[in-house]
């Protein structure tokens, strides 16, 4: 599938898009450069590769139906953060504690 865009009058850029697992892997790969190497919702480091996950910054709650795999709307997050954070909204200051 690579990357698929789909039109979305309701979005704020106007369209959303969705990527395969190996295109979700490359973003998330710039993701932790970006962050330098620590979690977008607690802020620690990453201390093993098998713990980072993608984070949807602004989730949807209804699965894929209306997800966004755009990358302003990714960040790399523990799995346990991503998993307490659930469906939840953070601002960029909160953290999952």
């Amino acid at each position: 599938m690579g990357v698929e865009r789909i039109d979305d009058p309701n979005h704020p850029r106007g369209y959303r898009e969705l990527r395969s697992p190996a295109e979700l892997r490359k973003v998330l790969t710039q993701k932790i450069t970006a962050q330098k190497g620590n979690c977008g919702i607690c802020h620690l480091p990453f201390t093993d590769c098998k713990d980072i996950v993608p984070d949807h910054i602004e989730p949807k709650g209804m699965g894929a139906a209306r997800r966004d795999d755009h990358p302003d709307n990714i960040q790399a997050a523990h799995r346990l953060c991503n998993l307490l954070k659930g469906s939840r909204r953070l601002s960029h200051h909160q953290s999952s504690e």
